[in-house]
């Protein structure tokens, strides 16, 4: 759910994962690995990410944290 809510947000943008890796100074596979749910990011990683995509991290954080389950199943 969250990796898809980012992957939303990318493609809201009009961003490749290409470009998106750009902003972050990171290479594509970094993206990739992200949205490919083989990574997992820090919150660190997800405030440099909500910049990247011209969102206010918050925001992005209380829109995603609205959009969660109650109860998550790991």
């Amino acid at each position: 759910m969250a990796i898809g809510f980012l992957v939303e947000k990318r493609k809201e943008a009009g961003l490749t994962q290409r470009e998106l890796a750009d902003r972050l100074g990171k290479p594509r596979s970094f993206v990739s690995k992200i949205e490919g749910r083989e990574r997992r990011i820090d919150v660190v990683e997800f405030i440099a990410i909500a910049k990247a995509l011209g969102n206010p991290a918050g925001d992005l954080m209380a829109a995603l944290a609205a959009a969660m389950p109650d109860r998550l199943d790991f």
